[in-house]
């Protein structure tokens, strides 16, 4: 079926594409995987872009994420950069209620992949924990109220615009720094940059036994060792999120349990858009309004 784009959410990751890095990715494509619009018979929704096969054992388990077949809107298929975008199901199109569907954009990826990447990360969190999250942009946005709202944890946000720190602030981060700044020691680190730098400075904070969770895809890497990593760390990262994930994402927006900043732009200054995010200057998250 086709939906009648309303918004796109303007992704780190669509420069990537743009910029070939990644391999796996045809181009020309049409960007844009975080889509909200309408559809005939179910008004406005908000667009689940990551499709599985339907038969593995990852689709069985609503993981279509990690489907080995995965498709998805912006990657493998034209995306939302667009007036109109194909969806292959009914199902993955999730009702908003009174949400305006520009501003609900960003939910399909920004708001739905911090989500996962706190829940996974709650054996490593609760009352009187600390989290660190490198990078305060569309995603770390969330992340910060997650911690909060999930975890009870206390937040100490890290980012070079000061903007986005003043953001984080308001948002409920306990402490901002920037980089360079002197880190606490925390049980649990969330990198929304991934470069080899902030991986680096994420671990130096890591306490024995803690997590990192990598969500950014900057390309950086880890050296891994006795000497490397803090005593039984846990090193992982975290991809995307499940259909069901992004219609609890999807609750908690309906119910005004979170927020986050959305800057419109129409669809024709799309180079203009993607500019700025490679700035690294964007508080929140621009939308690409056809």
């Amino acid at each position: 079926m086709v939906v009648r784009v309303r918004g796109a959410g303007v992704c780190h990751s669509d420069i990537s594409i743009a910029e070939g890095r990644f391999g796996s990715v045809r181009l020309p494509r049409i960007l844009g995987h975080e889509i909200a619009g309408e559809a005939e018979g179910v008004g406005n929704v908000l667009v689940y872009a990551s499709w599985g096969c339907g038969r593995c054992s990852w689709c069985s388990r609503g993981e279509e994420q990690l489907c080995r077949e995965w498709t998805a809107a912006g990657w493998t298929h034209d995306g939302g950069y667009a007036e109109w975008v194909w969806v292959p199901s009914r199902r993955y199109l999730i009702p908003l209620g009174d949400l305006d569907p520009a501003y609900a954009a960003p939910l399909a990826d920004a708001g739905v992949t911090p989500y996962r990447a706190v829940r996974r990360a709650l054996p490593w969190l609760g009352e009187g924990s600390v989290a660190l999250v490198i990078g305060v942009g569309g995603l770390g946005q969330f992340a910060i109220q997650y911690l909060k709202l999930l975890a009870g944890a206390r937040v100490v946000a890290v980012d070079r615009v000061p903007q986005k720190l003043s953001w984080a602030r308001e948002l409920g981060a306990d402490e901002v720094l920037r980089p360079g700044d002197p880190l606490p020691r925390v049980g649990a680190v969330f990198d929304f940059v991934g470069s080899s730098r902030t991986l680096a400075m994420g671990t130096s904070a890591l306490q024995p036994g803690g997590i990192l969770v990598q969500v950014g895809e900057a390309g950086g890497r880890l050296p891994f060792g006795w000497d490397h990593v803090p005593q039984e760390a846990h090193l992982t990262n975290s991809v995307w999120g499940s259909l069901g994930e992004l219609r609890e994402v999807v609750a908690l927006a309906l119910e005004g349990r979170i927020r986050w900043r959305v800057e419109r732009m129409p669809l024709e200054r799309v180079n203009e858009a993607l500019a700025r995010v490679r700035s690294g200057t964007v508080v929140g998250r621009i939308v690409l309004v056809p």
